[in-house]
C-alpha cells in the first residue's frame, strides 16, 4: 500500500528532526489538482513552538528575490 503525502512528510520530518536536533519542524507546501491549488500544512513538534515558527515566518519571511536597485543614475540628474 504506498503511502500518503502526509505520511511521507512526516517521516521527512522525522529525519529532520534526527540529523538536526530540531525541537519543532513545520512543512508548508502547496500542490495543484485538476487546476485547484492545494496548501499542506505539516507540524511535528510541540503545539506552542509550532504556533510560534509560523508567526516568525509569517513576521520575517522576505521573497528570494532581491528589491530592484533604484538606478542611481537618475538621482544624479537633480
Amino acid at each position: 500500500m504506498p503511502k500518503s503525502d502526509v505520511q511521507v512528510a512526516r517521516e521527512i520530518v522525522g529525519a529532520f528532526v534526527e540529523e538536526c536536533g530540531a525541537d519543532a519542524v513545520v512543512i508548508i507546501y502547496s500542490k495543484v489538482k485538476r487546476r485547484k491549488t492545494e496548501t499542506f500544512l505539516v507540524p511535528f513538534g510541540n503545539a506552542h513552538t509550532c504556533n510560534a515558527l509560523i508567526d516568525y515566518a509569517y513576521e520575517n519571511y522576505e521573497p528570494p528575490f532581491p528589491a530592484e536597485e533604484v538606478n542611481e543614475s537618475e538621482d544624479e540628474d537633480d
